[in-house]
């Protein structure tokens, strides 16, 4: 999922941009060779096994060219917006939970329900997984792995500051043990404790969780009030002023690359973030990362959850469907692809593929499969897909944020204008 699905400019489908792709075309059955175009977000981790593995579907299905496409967050999400408008969607694309609801009311997307359990194997995908791809009950996309969150750190500045982390299995702590320990790091002056989490609306919805409450109901509603974003971003406004957390001017450049990241940068020693990041964080920050569960104050309720990172989507006005379906096949299924990809967006989705990768895995798979496996008893099953609307919501949640650490508007103000304008995205 990239790590978080970051900030998000306007690339949000509205229905004058999108209204081009409202009718498919089928698939293209002449003979010859057909040319498939694949497209993604990431870091360059990513990029490289992913193209990896797209040789190697090349090497043995020859009729099969597949061009690959990959950028970070906000540039994909523009670019593919226009495709789509355009009508050049590309075959294979990756999606996550605020824009596959949007991609899926619009028809954008082509039903993999058709294929699924003939050429597009599911057995060995969890139904937990599976849900988190369906629209109204279809199929619209499958997980490209599963992933959970994660405070991912640096120990030795946590060792240097005398602070504490539950870096082992079945340990917790609460915010209050948390807030000492970033503290205690702030206090020492090289860095901050962690990377302000207060900009990202995917940190909010695990502690909405964790206080009995939901980000959005099932209805596609907003599941709690301006009281609770209050609460939430004035803990971490008292950390701010210890240096517990990032000061805003290295918080607003949050986008969840890893490019922008506060601890990549040097700049604080801990991250939240999701696992199926931490192979790019192994990768740029280096080898002595430990991963910790997020904290809780409701012992029954750690709010972290079994989550697809991101998934795979074929786009309805493929003339190649089948094509597309069998390299996404390939990519969920085949034990040597799965050996190409490790963890690079979480562990495997594929449940036989995900016990071969992780016992085998080193550096930073080994990092991904040991943090869910010590997080296995934390994790509840998936959110759920964010409904049409949620991705304004996501750009406006962080906007408003700066407003906040830049003192341009109080917590109470902001919170309340983040309700507001929220209503108004998911049309009531």
């Amino acid at each position: 999922m990239r790590g978080v699905a970051g900030r998000s400019t306007s690339v949000l489908l509205v229905a004058a941009v999108l209204g081009a792709a409202l009718s498919g075309c089928g698939d293209d059955r002449a003979g010859g060779q057909v040319t498939l175009r694949f497209v993604w977000w990431g870091n360059e981790d990513r990029a490289e096994v992913t193209r990896n593995a797209v040789d190697e579907f090349q090497r043995r299905n020859p009729e099969i060219k597949v061009e690959t496409e990959y950028s970070g967050y906000d540039p994909y999400f523009q670019k593919l917006s226009t495709q789509v408008a355009g009508g050049t969607s590309p075959d294979l694309l990756q999606l996550d939970r605020p824009t596959l609801g949007e991609y899926a009311k619009r028809n954008v997307l082509a039903d993999l329900g058709e294929y699924a359990g003939k050429s597009l194997r599911v057995d060995r995908i969890s139904s937990n997984l599976l849900a988190g791809g369906k629209v109204d009950g279809k199929q619209y996309a499958i997980a490209a792995g599963q992933t959970t969150q994660a405070l991912i750190l640096d120990p030795a500045l946590f060792a240097a500051a005398g602070a504490t982390a539950p870096t082992e299995a079945g340990q917790t702590w609460t915010w209050a043990q948390f807030a000492e320990a970033m503290n205690r790091i702030g206090a020492q002056g090289a860095v901050a404790g962690t990377t302000d989490p207060g900009w990202a609306v995917d940190w909010f919805e695990v502690w909405l969780r964790q206080n009995g409450k939901q980000l959005y109901t099932e209805d596609g509603e907003l599941g709690f009030e301006a009281a609770d974003l209050e609460r939430y971003w004035t803990m971490f406004g008292k950390l701010r002023a210890t240096k517990g957390v990032t000061p805003p001017e290295v918080t607003t450049k949050q986008d969840g690359g890893l490019q922008n990241s506060g601890m990549v940068t040097r700049k604080a020693a801990s991250e939240v973030g999701y696992d199926s990041s931490l192979t790019g964080y192994f990768s740029t920050y280096g080898q002595s990362l430990k991963t910790a569960s997020l904290p809780s104050d409701n012992a029954s309720e750690p709010g972290m959850a079994a989550l697809p990172p991101v998934s795979f989507a074929v786009s309805q006005r493929s003339k190649h469907k089948e094509a597309a379906v069998k390299l996404l096949d390939f990519l969920l299924n085949d034990p040597d692809a799965g050996k190409v990809l490790g963890a690079s967006r979480g562990v495997p989705p594929n449940e036989d593929i995900r016990a071969q990768v992780c016992a085998s895995s080193t550096g930073g798979n080994k990092l991904v499969c040991d943090h869910q496996a010590a997080q296995k008893d934390k994790m509840g099953p998936a959110f759920g897909p964010w409904p049409s609307g949620s991705s304004a919501i996501k750009r406006d949640f962080q906007r408003t944020y700066d407003d906040v650490i830049f003192k341009r508007a109080n917590v109470g103000e902001a919170a309340r204008r983040v309700v507001q304008d929220a209503k108004l995205s998911l049309g009531y």
